[in-house]
C-alpha cells in the first residue's frame, strides 16, 4: 500500500506546485500611504505567457499594484511570488521583468540604439551579439534601423514608445509591467501599438500586466481582465464574460455604458437593442455619428433609452426589441 500512496500523492502536489510556479501571485497583499488604504489584502494568480489588464478608476489602487509587483513600492503586508520565486524584498533591477512607464523613460544622451541595448549590456552582453539583439529587438518593434542612432528627441511619441519596448524585449525579462502605455498616443496609433503589443506576447510567450482606464484597450488585449475599486478586487475573468454578465452595475459600467431596459425592466449593453418595424413605440429625440456606428437617443415612457445601431432611422419614431438573454439584472449601487 505504501508504494501506491507514494506514487499517487506526487501527482495531486506536483500539479498544484506546477501551477503557482507558472503564474504571478499576490497572496494578501495590502499598502496605505499616510493611514489611507491603498490596496486591501488583494489576492491573485496570473498565469504566465498570459496578457492581463488592470483596470480602474483613478484611486483604484492599480498602478500601487503594478509598483509593488515591479518593486518600486514595498507593501506592508502579504507576498508577490513570480514563477515560484518570491520576489519580496527584491529591487527593480533584481526581478525577472520590465517595466514600461507612462513616460517612457529613456535616457535623453543616449542613441536609440544605446538605449536599447542597456539591459543586455548589463547582463554582459558584448560586440556582435549585442548588436545582433538591438537589431532584433528594432526589428520585433517596427523601427527603422536608420533610426538607431537618433537620440529620443528627434523621435515621435509613437516611436519613442517602440524604442522603449524594444528596450525591454532586448533584455532578459520573461514579464512585461506597463503602465498607461498608449495614454498618451493619438487614437490611430494606439491601435498600431495595441496590436504590436499583442503579437510580441504571443511570439514570445511574455507574462505582461498592463495598466490601463481604456475599456476598448482592455478588451482587446486582455486574456484576463483584473478590475480594482477603492484598492478592492471587483472582478477578474476572461474580458467578454466581464462584458457580457458582469458581476454589479458598477463593474457592467466600467467596461461600457448600460442602457435601462424600456420599462425600467433592468439593464442592457445599448448594441443590444435593435429598430425594428414594430416593438416597443419611441421617440428618436437625437441621432449621433460615431464613425462605425450610430449612437441614438430615445424617449420611451417617458425615459432616455441609448441605442447603438448601424445606421440612424428615416422616422422620428420606431420600434424597439432585444432578446431577452441580452438583459442584466444589475442592482443599484
Amino acid at each position: 500500500a505504501a508504494p501506491r500512496r507514494l506514487r499517487a500523492l506526487p501527482r495531486v502536489g506536483a500539479s498544484a506546485l506546477i501551477a503557482a510556479a507558472m503564474a504571478l501571485v499576490l497572496d494578501g497583499v495590502h499598502k496605505s500611504y499616510g493611514g489611507r488604504p491603498a490596496l486591501h489584502d488583494l489576492s491573485l494568480t496570473l498565469p504566465s505567457a498570459g496578457y492581463t489588464c488592470v483596470m480602474g478608476p483613478s484611486g483604484s489602487g492599480k498602478t500601487t499594484l503594478l509598483r509593488i509587483v515591479g518593486g518600486f513600492e514595498v507593501q506592508d503586508g502579504g507576498g508577490v511570488t513570480l514563477d515560484g520565486d518570491r520576489l519580496d524584498g527584491r529591487p527593480p533591477e533584481r526581478r525577472p521583468l520590465h517595466t514600461l512607464f507612462q513616460d517612457y523613460a529613456l535616457f535623453p544622451h543616449l542613441s536609440v540604439a544605446d538605449n536599447v541595448g542597456f539591459a543586455p549590456r548589463i547582463l554582459g552582453v558584448r560586440g556582435a551579439a549585442l548588436r545582433s539583439r538591438v537589431s532584433q529587438a528594432l526589428a520585433d518593434v517596427g523601427l527603422d534601423p536608420a533610426l538607431a542612432e537618433r537620440k529620443p528627441i528627434g523621435l515621435s511619441g509613437g516611436e519613442q514608445q517602440r524604442v522603449a519596448l524594444a528596450r525591454a524585449l532586448a533584455g532578459e525579462a520573461r514579464w512585461l509591467l506597463l503602465d498607461e502605455p498608449l495614454a498618451a498616443l493619438d487614437r490611430p496609433l494606439r491601435a498600431a501599438l495595441r496590436r504590436l503589443l499583442r503579437g510580441v506576447q504571443r511570439e514570445r510567450g511574455l507574462g505582461c500586466v498592463h495598466v490601463t482606464h481604456d475599456p476598448e484597450e482592455a478588451m482587446a488585449l486582455a486574456d484576463t481582465l483584473v478590475i480594482l475599486g477603492e484598492g478592492r478586487l471587483l472582478a477578474h475573468g476572461p474580458p467578454q464574460a466581464l462584458y457580457d454578465r458582469p458581476p454589479s452595475l458598477r463593474v457592467g459600467r466600467l467596461l461600457g455604458e448600460l442602457t435601462r431596459i424600456p420599462g425600467g425592466r433592468g439593464w442592457i449593453r445599448p448594441e443590444r437593442l435593435r429598430i425594428v418595424d414594430g416593438g416597443a413605440a419611441a421617440r428618436v429625440r437625437s441621432a449621433a455619428c460615431l464613425g462605425d456606428r450610430w449612437e441614438l437617443e430615445l424617449e420611451v415612457e417617458g425615459s432616455a433609452v441609448i441605442v447603438r445601431c448601424a445606421a440612424p432611422p428615416a422616422a422620428e419614431s420606431v420600434g424597439i426589441e432585444w432578446d431577452p438573454a441580452d438583459a442584466l439584472d444589475l442592482d443599484e449601487e
